[in-house]
């Protein structure tokens, strides 16, 4: 089904058309915009002070959901913050799955909790995939980035999930995703190996610059501000280090044309990677489907269309600037 609705998206965009005869098919919700870590190439980990911190009410939820269920194939529970801190994300997991059991749902985490139970309610909800951030296979080299993290009690959560989905017979995605920087890029093969050995997936993160600004400066701006997080391994990098420049050059973008992202306090975005200020309206005041075909979201899908259009959106911004690299 979603190679079906991704095909279809890539069909109208190649059309030309604006304003959508479809809802989107991939939703991005934000649990909450609060962490317990202090990662220094965001935001929320910097200590930002722009937006209004919080926790999406499970209510909100629920509203946004039942507008999209029946045209959802994939649901992110992450972005600006760490989604178990919500007390309602299995509440939040259990309701999709209730209403639509084909949709994939999927959490980011960065696994720094002492609380098994909630580890346990977290397989029994339905999720499909848990993705660990765990940057390295040492804390030396895990805390230089998960600043207040601790890399043992990741690991100790980790073992659980794996013996634990077994003991319930469940069948749910364990990832280790290990971001590569300079200064964990040699901890690649054996965080690969610890992960083999525990039963863990393993994949291979490419790093983002400064990820409140990244797309609203050229890449050579944010490859310049941030060069010493940036692996010297190409193999791990999606940046030329000499070139000032990303590797994989993006000529247009599909994300206006599939997926929609709404924060915790229900402000609309077109994608995660854009952060506060910039949003496209608010489901709290107006139904999706209003909101899908405005006056924002067409403009925006007018300006990745026709480079020629001034950027008078952040869509328009980020194309100006080269689109998000990954």
């Amino acid at each position: 089904m979603l190679k079906y609705k991704k095909r279809r998206a890539k069909l109208v965009k190649f059309l030309r058309v604006a304003k959508l005869p479809y809802l989107p098919f991939i939703l991005g919700i934000e649990p909450g915009n609060i962490c317990n870590l202090s990662c220094p190439l965001c935001p929320t980990g910097k200590g930002d002070k722009e937006l209004h911190k919080g926790f999406m009410e499970f209510g909100l939820f629920k509203n946004v959901f039942d507008q999209l269920s029946s045209s959802l194939t994939e649901v992110y529970l992450f972005n600006w913050g760490e989604p178990l801190l919500n007390n309602d994300l299995c509440q939040m997991i259990r309701y999709a799955k209730t209403k639509n059991n084909k949709v994939r749902v999927i959490i980011s985490t960065n696994l720094n909790i002492n609380q098994k139970e909630k580890l346990t309610d977290l397989l029994k909800s339905g999720i499909d995939e848990i993705i660990v951030s765990c940057d390295g296979a040492s804390q030396d080299a895990y805390s230089q980035y998960r600043v207040g993290g601790n890399f043992d009690l990741v690991l100790e959560n980790m073992r659980y999930l794996i013996s634990e989905k077994r003991r319930l017979g469940v069948k749910v995605c364990v990832v280790w995703n290990f971001i590569v920087f300079k200064h964990n890029e040699h901890e690649v093969k054996q965080a690969r190996r610890m992960a083999s050995l525990i039963g863990a997936d393993f994949r291979i993160g490419l790093m983002r610059t400064s990820m409140k600004d990244e797309i609203l400066k050229p890449h050579s701006e944010a490859i310049k501000q941030d060069i010493a997080w940036i692996p010297d391994n190409p193999q791990y990098s999606a940046y030329d280090k000499d070139k000032l420049e990303t590797k994989k050059q993006i000529r247009s973008c599909r994300k206006l044309w599939q997926e929609i992202s709404i924060n915790w306090d229900g402000k609309v975005f077109p994608c995660c990677a854009v952060y506060g200020g910039r949003d496209f309206g608010d489901v709290s005041k107006q139904p999706i489907k209003a909101i899908w075909n405005n006056n924002s979201f067409v403009r925006a899908r007018k300006e990745v269309l026709n480079r020629r259009y001034p950027a008078s959106t952040i869509c328009g911004i980020c194309r100006n600037n080269g689109f998000m690299h990954m």
